[in-house]
C-alpha cells in the first residue's frame, strides 16, 4: 500500500474537512483518508498512486477544492518515495469559497 500527499485549496473549516475526507474515501482504491486542515494537505492510502491520481484530483475538484500532488509524495508504507506528477492548479476562489460554493 501507498500513501499519496495531496494539496488543498479552499479548506476554511471543519466542514471543508468533512468534504474533502468524503470525496477522497468515495474514490474506489482508496483504503484511508486523514486530512490537515492548517497544512491544507490531504493523505490518501491507495494501492496504486499513478492509477488513482486523477480519480482523486478529478473527485476533489468535483467536491470545490481543486488539488495538486505534492511532488515525490507518494510514498510506500515501507518508505520509499516515488516521483508522481503534478495534478490540477486551478484558482481556489473559483470554488466560490469556504462552504457556500460546495
Amino acid at each position: 500500500m501507498k500513501q499519496i500527499e495531496l494539496k488543498v485549496a479552499g479548506m476554511t473549516c471543519g466542514a471543508c474537512v468533512a468534504r474533502v475526507t468524503r470525496a477522497l474515501v468515495g474514490v474506489p482504491g482508496v483504503h484511508n483518508a486523514e486530512v490537515d486542515l492548517a497544512r491544507g494537505v490531504a493523505r490518501a492510502n491507495v494501492n496504486d498512486v499513478a492509477a488513482i491520481q486523477p480519480a482523486l484530483l478529478q473527485a476533489l475538484a468535483a467536491a470545490g477544492y481543486p488539488a495538486q500532488q505534492v511532488t515525490g509524495s507518494a510514498v510506500s508504507m515501507e518508505g520509499s518515495q516515488e516521483a508522481a506528477p503534478e495534478g490540477s492548479k486551478r484558482d481556489p476562489r473559483a470554488s466560490g469559497g469556504c462552504c457556500g460554493g460546495h
